[in-house]
């Protein structure tokens, strides 16, 4: 009787530490099924300085009557240019309340390499002044280029905007309300025109408006974190200030004085959606435009040495294509 109950013991045990293995084993892998290499995101530094001229902290513009409070931006011009050259005004990004020109350096200097003179302003943030100062400075910007066309060799009838997320939003309102003498400001040289030839939107949003986007906006307002878009239009709410947030849309400016424009977005990052209905004006109007989004792309993706050299491209054969006969 002894000797059976020890053998029920130990076929209990038995059975017992190969279920529990058993369980192990399935748990170990689980945990690590899921596990799939993927390439890591490496940033593109600010090494690409051959064949190109750099001149950093360049006063463009005041912003106050005493003319304390100054702003400078960055130039990456060719050092032999043929001719005189295309230029393209670059907004960094960065929700309109943080971010540098020199967050664009690497990107500019490509450019520059590809024959570009590439000016990179800074402008006023949202803790410092909201909408729509950070687009009178973008306007500024785009006069001071002008301005100082034949110092830089610089072709004024072939002149773009481009911006990333929070930038790419002033780039579109630069291009939108081109030709409207709107938003200037009181910034200096006022003499010649902020418009532009054609734009590049990297993930920006042109409608404020958006339903997706309001409800967001709407449900932060309710909490302590709040949200950039509200601190860049004035502390205001879709619900509080619904004008206030269709004028600082870039669609509801489009019409025909719209120039080209060129939208990149990342597959990742809700590609398309922000552009989506300026699109559909641009092509009521018959204005060139495209959408390219990048495979796997993330928010931001011209950042990252994966998507950097697509990104260059895209913007060089835009470009081109549309100033080739000009």
């Amino acid at each position: 009787m002894i000797s059976l109950r020890h053998e029920l013991y130990f076929i209990a045990i038995t059975c017992l530490y190969l279920m529990t293995s058993l369980c192990s084993y399935q748990s170990l892998t689980a945990q690590t099924k899921p596990i799939v290499e993927r390439q890591p995101r490496v940033k593109v530094l600010p090494e690409m300085t051959d064949g190109i001229i750099s001149e950093g902290s360049i006063i463009f513009n005041y912003v106050d009557q005493k003319r304390r409070r100054r702003l400078s931006l960055d130039v990456y011009r060719p050092k032999n240019p043929v001719g005189q050259s295309p230029a393209i005004v670059m907004y960094f990004g960065g929700g309109w309340q943080n971010g540098r020109p020199a967050l664009f350096a690497p990107l500019a200097q490509a450019l520059a390499q590809k024959g570009y003179v590439c000016i990179v302003p800074e402008y006023r943030l949202s803790g410092e002044a909201p909408f729509p100062a950070a687009v009178h400075d973008a306007k500024a910007a785009i006069r001071w280029t002008r301005k100082h066309a034949k110092r830089f060799k610089i072709d004024t009838q072939k002149i773009a905007s481009l911006g990333g997320s929070a930038g790419g939003h002033l780039a579109g309102f630069v291009a939108t309300t081109t030709g409207s003498g709107k938003f200037e400001g009181t910034g200096e040289h006022q003499e010649v025109s902020s418009d532009v030839q054609a734009a590049i939107v990297m993930c920006g949003p042109m409608d404020l408006l958006d339903p997706e986007s309001v409800k967001r906006v709407n449900a932060a307002a309710e909490s302590h974190v709040g949200h950039a878009m509200i601190d860049f239009l004035q502390g205001e709410t879709p619900n509080s200030n619904r004008d206030l947030y269709q004028t600082a849309s870039p669609v509801f400016h489009a019409g025909k004085q719209t120039p080209p424009i060129l939208f990149i977005d990342g597959e990742k990052d809700n590609p398309g959606s922000r552009s989506k209905k300026l699109r559909e004006v641009l092509n009521r109007h018959r204005i060139p435009n495209r959408l390219i989004v990048l495979p796997k792309a993330p928010h931001p993706f011209w950042v990252y040495q994966q998507w950097f050299q697509p990104t260059v491209d895209a913007v060089d054969m835009f470009l081109k294509e549309q100033w080739e006969d000009k």
